[in-house]
């Protein structure tokens, strides 16, 4: 069926004593309306249509002392002049009226959703979603509004938000059996016929005297096995995009309550629980996926996370220790046991384990960089080197990598290299204080003090007790001859080291792993 066919809703009458007793009252205003009542409720709309714009002159005539109180009164009648033109199906003359009712009181969310109707009923969707959404808006349990969305929706083929809303309908009504109707006409069209039982028995559960508007038979399809599984995973993929965990965690049972040897389902669940901190109930789902199935690894990867997260450290490393006797090949596991090595203080069996994990992943910045900061670790200064600058070649935009690199080059005096390297963290972090400094502090042992001052001053901008810092731009400054200035940074200077009880300056800066994965992390 086309996203541009009519969809067709009732429009919602309203209760017209709410904010608008003065109908009752023996004015022009509410008798013109009260004859107008009556011949809507005899559906003879013509009349009606007479009455409401009697009443509406008499709005306008009667309404100047209390606007705010008239507003709402306007915007009723044009709304009942709009539903008696929709039951002629008079929709261009509906929507006209609709959208003075909103313009009249924009807080009348009956009329936002009256409006929705008629759009529908033209086949625009998007403006019917829109004024749907507007009418939540002004009244978030407005049963008619998310049933509507849901049918949108379904039409456009947004599984998600579908069920999302026709979710959100059966909350605001529990005894509504059409949301669950559709909602099982939807699973039905995509061949998850156990869904669609499911949700047509609930209908005749909550409502017994339902009476299907459409005939199931109509819809039904032959789909492989594999089709309906993609069902299940599209829509729970659509919920958890839409932050419906629940329900998304409700379609993966229902699946592997079809398909229990459906593991990419089991192995979803388990993330979701993982994320979700039900992590006894995750390790439950992974621990059921078999070593023959394409995601045991990464399950196990998953299980060892979860137990080190419990602090259950030698329990996540045997975990992976097992799985890499199965699948020597998988250098996730070694650079996951190299992370765990680390933690337990076995640094000599880390190395080994980032080494084996370079040799199976030669491509990966992360297992280079790891390497290089065991190596260096390790005091094996030059082979971290080399660690971090293939993992930079590797990763060009990791920019914390390359601050480290730059710094093991301050350590073995390439200011030139270490230069480059922090320039370029600059261009992407020009407010860090520490790459501004590092920089600032290969210049000045390059002998361009000139360079170095404005790096120095933007340091102390940021940091004015930044002792480091001011040593070095008086030492600058008495660089190129500017004795003054250079005496009162390096007082300042000492003022402050006595104060911290610093010792002469250093190259201070520790190593941090910003972004290509720390050491520990899981």
């Amino acid at each position: 069926m086309s996203s541009t066919e009519p969809l067709n809703f009732m429009p919602l009458d309203l209760d017209t004593f709410n904010g608008s007793e003065r109908f009752m009252a023996g004015t022009r205003l509410g008798a013109a309306f009260g004859q107008g009542i009556r011949a809507y409720l005899r559906a003879d709309y013509a009349n009606a249509i007479e009455h409401f714009k009697a009443a509406l002159i008499a709005a306008y005539i009667e309404g100047e002392e209390r606007a705010q109180i008239y507003d709402r009164e306007r915007a009723i009648i044009y709304l009942y002049i709009g539903n008696a033109l929709a039951y002629q199906e008079d929709w261009e003359g509906a929507l006209r009226e609709y959208l003075e009712a909103v313009q009249t009181d924009p807080q009348l969310s009956e009329a936002h959703y009256n409006l929705g109707v008629a759009f529908a009923a033209q086949g625009r969707l998007d403006r019917a979603i829109a004024a749907f959404k507007e009418a939540i808006e002004h009244n978030p349990r407005l049963y008619e509004a998310h049933f509507s969305l849901g049918r949108c929706y379904q039409r456009l083929d947004d599984a998600g938000r579908a069920y999302i809303h026709y979710d959100q309908a059966c909350q605001a009504r529990p005894q509504a059996a059409e949301p669950r109707y559709y909602m099982g006409l939807m699973h039905q069209s995509h061949g998850a016929h156990e869904l669609a039982q499911r949700c047509f028995a609930e209908a005749l559960r909550v409502e017994p005297t339902f009476v299907s508007p459409e005939l199931q038979d109509e819809v039904l399809v032959n789909r492989s096995e594999e089709e309906v599984a993609q069902w299940y995973y599209r829509l729970s993929n659509d919920l958890k995009q839409q932050g419906y965990e629940e329900e998304a965690e409700r379609i993966y049972r229902a699946l592997l309550q079809w398909r229990p040897e459906e593991h990419y389902a089991r192995y979803l669940l388990g993330n979701l629980l993982a994320r979700a901190r039900r992590l006894d109930e995750a390790l439950e789902e992974y621990a059921q996926i078999p070593p023959q199935d394409k995601y045991y690894v990464d399950a196990r990867i998953r299980i060892s996370a979860i137990l080190k997260l419990q602090n259950k450290t030698r329990e996540a490393y045997d975990t992976l220790f097992e799985c890499a006797r199965l699948h020597p090949a998988n250098g996730q596991l070694f650079l996951n046991m190299g992370k765990l090595l680390y933690d337990m203080n076995k640094h000599a069996g880390a190395i080994k384990a980032f080494e084996r994990a370079v040799q199976l992943l030669p491509n990966d910045p992360q297992a280079h960089y790891l390497l290089g900061f065991m190596y260096n670790l390790m005091g094996r200064e030059g082979w971290a080197l080399a660690a971090w600058r293939k993992a930079v070649e590797l990763a060009p935009d990791a920019h914390s990598l390359r601050y480290d690199l730059g710094y093991m080059y301050v350590r073995r005096n390439r200011y030139d290299l270490a230069a480059k390297e922090f320039a370029r963290v600059l261009q992407f972090w020009p407010d860090d204080v520490e790459t501004n400094f590092m920089l600032g502090l290969c210049y000045k042992e390059l002998m361009e003090p000139a360079r170095a001052i404005p790096l120095f001053e933007k340091v102390l901008r940021r940091n004015p007790r930044h002792v480091q810092a001011l040593y070095y731009l008086g030492a600058s400054y008495l660089q190129i001859g500017n004795t003054s200035l250079g005496k009162a940074y390096l007082r300042r200077y000492d003022y402050l080291a006595s104060q911290e009880q610093t010792s002469p300056p250093t190259t201070r800066r520790a190593m941090r792993q910003r972004s290509v994965g720390m050491v520990g992390s899981s």
